[in-house]
């Protein structure tokens, strides 16, 4: 994981912290399939094909009501934003009040020895970018 120096002012004094940088373009999907085609016996058009073909059917089952939990990545779920909007009863409350749909993502998490570990994020190792 990349990181510069950066800081903010925090209580009229300026405090300095490392925050986590990007480097050059996103991973687009036809990389991210040949990468993941060595991994398994699928071809990379193969995982291409499915990757695809994931963002429908993610949005088909969290249309109908459910989570989609992905093993080693997490969770995804609708949330709603009312942006301050809310209703003095319960009567009082409609689809009319929603300002935003937005897709929650959770990494997934789990306890080894005691401790919790998320395997998106294990064995990261800090370098500063200059």
């Amino acid at each position: 994981m990349f990181y510069k120096k950066s800081y903010s002012v925090i209580n009229g004094k300026k405090k300095w912290f490392p925050r986590a940088c990007v480097v050059g373009k996103p991973v687009n999907t036809q990389a991210l399939a040949k990468e993941i085609a060595k991994y398994c016996t699928a071809s990379p058009a193969d995982v291409h094909a499915v990757i695809r073909a994931l963002p429908d059917v993610m949005k088909w089952f969290m249309s109908n009501g459910h989570s989609v939990h992905m093993d080693g990545l997490g969770s995804f779920h609708y949330k709603l934003s009312c942006a301050g909007k809310g209703a003095d009863t319960p009567e009082e409350v409609s689809p009319e009040q929603v300002q935003a749909v937005r897709v929650q993502f959770r990494p997934e998490w789990r306890k080894v020895n005691q401790h919790s570990q998320r395997p998106l994020i294990d064995e990261v190792e800090f370098i500063e970018l200059l």
